[in-house]
């Protein structure tokens, strides 16, 4: 079982570095998630091996990624998206099926 401390320990790790590692890529010009996911590649197990995947970050990990999707969800003009044309519907066919198809395999 994990320590609550290692999880707010790991957790604090987590949310300092993709902060400091997010405004130096958007003074540099890069996305802020360039450097998000630099700070998990150093901190994960891939480098440092300081945070390993457990439990509890898995949890909360699911639930920054439903709240990123709602909020991807919220800011979507369908309106936009239907005066595009066709493109827009083709594309996201296209990559729900290969993505269906890669799971497949």
């Amino acid at each position: 079982m994990v320590e609550p401390h290692e999880v707010f320990l790991a957790l604090a790790m987590v949310l300092l570095g993709a902060r400091l590692l997010a405004e130096i890529a958007c003074r540099l010009g890069i996305p802020a998630v360039i450097g998000e996911l630099t700070v998990g590649l150093i901190l994960g197990p891939s480098l440092l091996g300081w945070v390993f995947p457990s439990t509890p970050l898995e949890i909360l990990a699911e639930i920054g990624i439903i709240l990123l999707l709602f909020e991807v969800g919220m800011n979507t003009d369908v309106y936009r998206l239907a005066r595009a044309g066709t493109k827009p519907v083709s594309a996201m066919a296209t990559s729900l099926t290969s993505g269906r198809s890669a799971i497949r395999c």
